[in-house]
């Protein structure tokens, strides 16, 4: 028997946990935690410790497949790359670049989205190209940019031991992040820190809270400013201090007057001592560390609750020192990569942006094609491409290491945006999925520990995730099938690349001066190390742990920006017709559409199916016992699941899962999304998935 131990990164969350990979005779035989990791030191969640049973699990893909006589139908190589580079050439030439559309994952490595980004912005000249980044993290990179300059957290993990106040919004770590949680509970347990949790529900993580504020969903934005109102009242601000790297004080002064927390409590259902206490715990703390995920971010307010939330720290010198600081965990490995390297349709590689015409001219010059080539005007979100589908302005969307049809909101309107397009390609480690059961063309790809690359962590950390073990079939890395489909299409001159290597080379050039640096890393100096932090300029940089720790901001002022933000009602509002709202969330055994989680079957045994969690309360009012099958509805469409009576729920809401689609033998009503409202912030995009009104009733026997 050959056995190796591979050092590798965890591809599912944004935290950046080390693995070690044992390997038996070429097949991956069991996962742990790298105990010399800085981030985890040897811990890992329980679908990380599941995921070696990928690489056998039912329904992987191994060559691609083309949709003939209404039936996908396996092809070669060729003839899949010949036909499909010829529609997208067609539908460019007779529709234009804007036809064309490109949506991938957040999981997709660094090397991969600087490829196409290259291939659709550089070459084709289209700016359609977008990332599962914007259903999980535009909200937290707008609110970084529009209050500190630049989508740059500064924060970094070993800031959980140095802090001594927690606050925790709009995300369930023990179930989203449970590696870090157990960090914040030992810190907790060993340095006496204090922990607020903003949450709706009662959860794992709000058992450890000093304060749990089980606020009204949607209404962050007035608790941010009821507590920054307490703090300037109660007289915990250093003005003197605040002016000096903020601007804006007077003015948010000024407006916070409006912001009483005996006004705010009517709306937030928080009671005023809480929000007092909770300002002071605040005003009194010597390093507070935030932590907010998609509570937060799956709102039409989400930028002003980042905004708000941001305000909370920079008001009481809580930013870019030990302890202290915004620390903006990414829901997927790369998602904070994919953003640094363009992957949104208003982006350029290296914090760049389209409407910038100097950056523009910089892109232009370096991957030499005329700036003409580069549209300045921003390309269509994701939801917008599902519109362009619809109205017929998008005609191709190629689809990469992503399940829209059940990630997006509205199932309905996605599955039938996507319906209507000319040419549909799925590229996919399984079949089926939502997406591949509609395509058009699914190329066969590699997945994790079949190919090498990069990811960049949500602590700025780059590392190298290198292949261990052979594709299965004809399968193909992502990277290989963009640069054949790109010289398949007659770029070869552009895409040269023979390996991710040589593509990673060429990135880290033009990140040269900008905040995400990598000029100082190489594969070779990676696998010395478990990951370098951004910026690394040259060879001899350690890496940077924290940002900003001068209080020098990249924003005209060189300030940060404390930013006045009024409370805005969600786009939907229960009344007698839906008068309960939907909350949806992750469980601990699934991740995103299940796509792989679901066909583990330790895992989708303890998470078989969706369950509505409802107030007793409200169960009593409609008859509904524990087990019951129920019927819930929005204006959208309606799932069938069954009910559980929950102690941990407010009255009026409702909580469900959000994973399960039709492709995974629970059939097609029990995906949240068949109900989630198609509306979204209008700086960041992102879709609002948390606040969605429905009605229940029991199922009809």
């Amino acid at each position: 028997m050959v056995t190796k131990l591979i050092k590798s990164t965890c591809p599912y969350c944004g935290v950046g946990c080390g693995l070690d990979v044992m390997v038996e005779n070429g097949k991956v035989a069991k996962i742990t935690g790298s105990k010399e990791h800085p981030t985890n030191k040897g811990d890992i969640c329980l679908i990380a410790e599941n995921l070696h049973k990928v690489f056998d699990a039912e329904g992987r893909l191994n060559q691609p497949l083309i949709r003939k006589n209404g039936e996908l139908m396996p092809v070669k190589w060729q003839e899949a790359l010949s036909y499909s580079a010829q529609k997208l050439n067609d539908i460019i030439r007779i529709y234009g670049a804007n036809a064309v559309a490109f949506y991938g994952g957040a999981a997709n490595l660094t090397e991969e989205y600087y490829l196409m980004n290259k291939l659709i912005k550089g070459v084709i000249g289209s700016n359609n190209l977008e990332c599962s980044t914007r259903l999980c993290m535009a909200s937290s990179a707008m609110g970084f940019i529009s209050t500190m300059g630049a989508d740059a957290p500064p924060a970094c993990y070993d800031d959980i031991e140095e802090a001594d106040l927690f606050f925790i919004a709009g995300n369930n770590m023990a179930v989203t992040t449970p590696v870090l949680f157990r960090r914040v509970q030992a810190a907790k347990r060993n340095n006496k820190a204090k922990v607020i949790v903003v949450d709706p529900r009662k959860t794992p993580t709000t058992k450890i809270a000093d304060i749990h504020l089980q606020i009204k969903p949607g209404t962050d934005v007035a608790l941010n400013n009821a507590i920054a109102h307490v703090l300037i009242r109660d007289k915990f601000i250093d003005e003197e201090k605040i002016n000096y790297y903020t601007s804006g004080y007077d003015d948010l002064k000024s407006f916070l007057k409006k912001y009483p927390p005996e006004k705010m409590a009517d709306i937030t259902d928080c009671s005023v001592e809480d929000i007092v206490q909770v300002a002071h715990l605040i005003g009194k703390s010597k390093a507070m560390l935030t932590f907010w995920f998609q509570g937060y971010n799956h709102s039409s307010q989400a930028t002003f609750k980042n905004n708000t939330l941001h305000n909370l720290s920079l008001l009481t010198d809580n930013f870019c020192r030990p302890g202290a600081g915004p620390l903006s965990i990414t829901g997927e490995a790369n998602a904070l990569g994919n953003r640094w390297v363009g992957a949104l349709s208003h982006l350029l590689p290296g914090l760049r942006m389209l409407a910038n015409s100097q950056q523009r001219q910089e892109i232009a010059e370096f991957w030499q094609i005329p700036v003409e080539n580069i549209n300045p005007v921003p390309g269509k979100t994701i939801l917008d491409i599902i519109n362009g589908l619809h109205s017929g302005e998008i005609k191709a969307l190629w689809v990469a290491t992503a399940n829209p049809a059940a990630s997006l909101p509205n199932t309905e309107w996605v599955e039938t945006g996507l319906q209507k397009a000319e040419l549909l390609i799925a590229q996919e480690i399984f079949h089926p999925t939502e997406t591949t059961m509609l395509a058009d063309v699914v190329f066969a790809a590699a997945q994790w520990g079949e190919k090498t690359g990069t990811f960049i962590s949500s602590d700025r950390r780059v590392q190298l995730v290198e292949q261990f073990v052979d594709p299965p079939g004809f399968a193909k890395p992502d990277y290989e099938i963009i640069w054949l489909m790109a010289r398949e299409m007659g770029f070869e001159k552009e895409f040269p690349f023979n390996t991710p290597e040589e593509v990673f080379e060429e990135w880290k050039k033009i990140s040269k001066g900008r905040i995400c640096d990598s000029n100082g890393i190489s594969y070779e100096r990676l696998r010395k190390t478990y990951g370098i932090q951004l910026p690394c300029p040259d060879a001899n940089h350690q890496g940077t742990k924290r940002l900003f720790a001068d209080l020098n901001f990249p924003r005209a002022d060189g300030r940060a920006a404390l930013l006045s933000r009024d409370y805005i009602e969600p786009s939907e509002i229960t009344n007698n017709e839906f008068p309960f709202n939907l909350n949806s969330g992750k469980s601990a055994t699934h991740f995103n559409t299940r796509t792989r989680t679901g066909r583990i079957k330790d895992l989708n045994d303890l998470a078989p199916e969706a369950i509505a969690h409802l107030h007793k309360e409200d169960a009593q009012s409609l008859s509904i016992n524990n087990s019951d099958e129920i019927v819930i509805s929005s204006r959208r469409g309606n799932i069938t699941v069954k009910a559980k009576i929950s102690g941990t729920i407010r009255k009026g809401d409702v909580y469900v899962d959000f994973h399960y689609g039709k492709a995974l033998w629970v059939g097609d009503k029990q995906l949240t999304n068949r109900l989630s409202n198609n509306v979204y912030d209008m700086y960041s995009k992102q879709p609002e998935f948390k606040i969605c009104v429905v009605n229940i009733k029991k199922a009809d026997n």
